[in-house]
């Protein structure tokens, strides 16, 4: 357990970092791929489309890919994130 709450907030901090970055209007380079979203955090395909079924987590479809604001991505886990 220790180990995933580690992992979790080294994956946090590197949203955190990314999304810094990314106070400025959305451009192309402030979405991530579906595939690229799954490498940060460490998810499937099912736990994504079921976040996207569920409204929790905006998305935008651009053929048959899937895209995700890098700040929608941050705001998602710190939301579920504990205070601790």
């Amino acid at each position: 357990m220790k180990e995933y709450n580690s992992q979790f907030r080294r994956i946090l901090k590197k949203l955190k970092d990314i999304d810094d970055k990314l106070k400025k209007p959305k451009s192309v380079n402030d979405y991530v791929s579906e595939l690229e979203a799954k490498k940060l955090l460490l998810r499937g395909t099912t736990w994504f489309w079921e976040r996207r079924r569920s409204g929790e987590l905006p998305y935008t479809k651009l053929g048959g890919q899937v895209f995700y604001l890098m700040k929608d991505l941050v705001k998602y886990l710190e939301d579920r994130s504990s205070k601790n």
